[in-house]
């Protein structure tokens, strides 16, 4: 049920034009809650009302805090952006549960297609798990290097073309004696000896589900860092898990689900002074 309190309504027909489902129409000079059943529980009409008037049962008794326009700082959240590392040397001290829930809470408020608030977070703190998967993944590597070592790179590429970008592959293969030895020393070019690993994912993989995993992992990676965490998202364990489904058993992921994205989360064990190069954005003007 939605409603408006009319003592508290001004009138102002806010709810009205930002409600893009249509729920709201204005009867003379008050709004009204025509078509609730359109509603998608965005929570926009409770957000932009400025006399907190719109009274909607579906989202509960919860009472939005107000926006601190004085914290958003577009020269802080530049700094954000321009600081946060991919983070590949972690030290070995655990992240406290109520760290990592707090990390989350915040990325449950990132935007999802059609308000769809469909992402799973699969924490994965097992470091026992971790090191087993890392080995497993990097015996696939060593399997596809050998096809690229032993064959043409064209049939390497017609082989692995769901696995990424030949130029990729390639490029890695080329580097192997150096990632073999990193391994035989200890090194875990996988996870890189993080303390934990966040996966999400969506029941189902069709849709816009990908994008809603990406944009709440966006958040995670920059709220992380200004937490004084380092994140690294980890694009080979999702591209080995869409060719191998066994690696959901081992995360116990749901059936039915896909996971979209990973990243490691830890202490980093590296300080980064200065920011890093980047070449012009390609940019059009249309």
């Amino acid at each position: 049920m939605i409603r408006i309190d009319p003592k508290r309504c001004t009138g102002c027909g806010a709810c009205v034009r930002d409600c893009i489902s249509g729920v709201f129409v204005m009867k003379g000079k008050a709004p009204e809650a025509v078509f609730p059943q359109l509603c998608n529980r965005c929570s926009h009409c409770i957000a932009v009302c400025p006399a907190q008037a719109i009274v909607h049962e579906g989202l509960g008794s919860t009472v939005p805090g107000r926006i601190q326009k004085r914290l958003v700082q577009a020269r802080s959240y530049r700094e954000i952006a321009l600081s946060r590392r991919s983070v590949r040397q972690y030290t070995q001290e655990p992240v406290p549960r109520e760290i990592v829930e707090e990390i989350l809470d915040l990325a449950r408020y990132s935007p999802t297609a059609s308000n769809s608030q469909n992402v799973h977070y699969t924490v994965v703190a097992d470091r026992a798990l971790l090191e087993k998967v890392s080995r497993r993944l990097f015996r696939i590597g060593e399997r596809i290097n050998r096809v690229f070592t032993l064959g043409p790179v064209q049939t390497a590429s017609a082989r692995f073309k769901d696995v990424g970008p030949v130029k990729i592959l390639e490029r890695y293969s080329r580097r192997w004696v150096f990632y073999r030895e990193q391994v035989a020393a200890g090194k875990d070019l996988i996870f890189h000896n993080a303390p934990m690993l966040l996966l999400l994912h969506t029941a189902g993989g069709q849709g816009l589900s990908r994008d809603n995993c990406l944009i709440a992992a966006t958040n995670i990676a920059n709220y992380a860092h200004c937490l004084g965490l380092g994140t690294c998202f980890i694009g080979i364990l999702t591209t080995a898990m869409r060719l191998d489904r066994s690696l959901y058993g081992l995360f116990k992921i749901p059936r039915r689900h896909t996971v979209h994205a990973a990243l490691t989360l830890g202490y980093p064990a590296v300080r980064y002074v200065r920011h890093v190069v980047r070449k012009p954005a390609a940019v059009e003007w249309v």
